[in-house]
């Protein structure tokens, strides 16, 4: 039987000679290993190498603090750096982050992931390549046939015509998700330290975190978007909002319902103990749409054709 030095010196022949194909790699091992069972051995061993690397990579300690920093410093037009933030945001363990509480004491935290909201139109019609939808834009000028309390509101009910729209700031943005918002549903006072939030005492806002991201790909603010089309617990399938009861945040007594709002001009001004507004904020539903890349690498919103 084959020793483990020799399935190592096999695997890192492998890796260095980028043998691609299932043929080639298995013609390079039935003439290393001409017997069947020693070929069995060697994918058992493999196996259970990835498996450990994989366990190590999901188990590997990203703080706070770290990937606050990440997400603070980060270009997001760069696929590498996007690839290994959505790696950090969809493990199976990843530190949350606090947002802080707003005017009337509802305490805020961000549970990370890369891929809570769904955009209106999943396949435009473009050109140019999609991003993946840990990345999207939002049109704050274009409204859905979503149920909404203010009709008199004389907002575009479609997508403009041109497939790729012109980005600009007071149309809408594109912006990486960050993870849902959740409240402390206990009592405020029970809540003190990260310990004490070590509990189950969270429960989701159903609005999502997004990071907003400039033509440059630098972070430009914080915000939070309501999910228009949350998880049937019964169907198990993602349905769309099909009536009037949505954006209300757990402590608003003043029953205002919002889609969209500001709650940071940087990641890095969340922390507990903060209070903070829900600025900016739009009570009529968004459209979210996919991002797309541009000839100069940068990432811009796409509209229906």
């Amino acid at each position: 039987m084959p020793t483990d030095a020799e399935f190592q010196a096999f695997w890192d022949e492998d890796a260095t000679n980028k043998r691609t194909g299932c043929s080639k790699l298995g013609d390079a091992m039935c003439e290393t290993w001409p017997v069947e069972a020693d070929r069995m051995e060697f994918y058992a061993w493999s196996k259970a190498k990835a498996d450990k690397r994989f366990k190590e990579r999901e188990m590997t300690n990203v703080s706070a603090q770290e990937l606050t920093e990440m997400l603070a410093t980060m270009n997001f037009n760069n696929d590498i750096l996007r690839g290994k933030l959505v790696n950090i945001l969809e493990r199976s363990v990843v530190p949350w982050l606090p947002v802080g509480n707003d005017r009337t004491g509802a305490i805020y935290r961000i549970v990370p992931g890369a891929f809570g909201l769904l955009p209106d139109q999943q396949d435009p019609k473009t050109n140019r390549e999609i991003v993946p939808m840990n990345v999207l834009g939002v049109n704050t000028s274009v409204q859905p046939e979503i149920p909404s309390r203010s009709p008199e509101l004389n907002f575009s009910e479609e997508s403009t015509r041109s497939n790729e729209s012109d980005d600009s700031d007071d149309a809408g943005f594109v912006f990486h998700q960050i993870g849902n918002l959740e409240y402390w549903a206990d009592d405020p006072d029970n809540l003190r330290s990260y310990e004490d939030a070590a509990t189950e005492n969270w429960l989701s806002t159903q609005f999502h975190v997004v990071m907003r991201f400039g033509r440059n790909g630098a972070a430009s603010g914080v915000y939070v978007i309501y999910d228009f089309y949350p998880e049937d617990e019964y169907l198990q399938e993602r349905r769309k909002v099909d009536d009037d009861d949505w954006g209300y945040l757990p402590s608003d007594l003043t029953d205002r319902q919002i889609a969209f709002a500001k709650i940071a001009n940087q990641i890095t001004d969340l922390r507990l103990g903060r209070t903070f507004d829900f600025t900016e904020a739009l009570d009529y539903p968004v459209e979210l749409v996919r991002a797309v890349k541009t000839p100069e690498n940068t990432i811009v919103r796409a509209t229906a054709a």
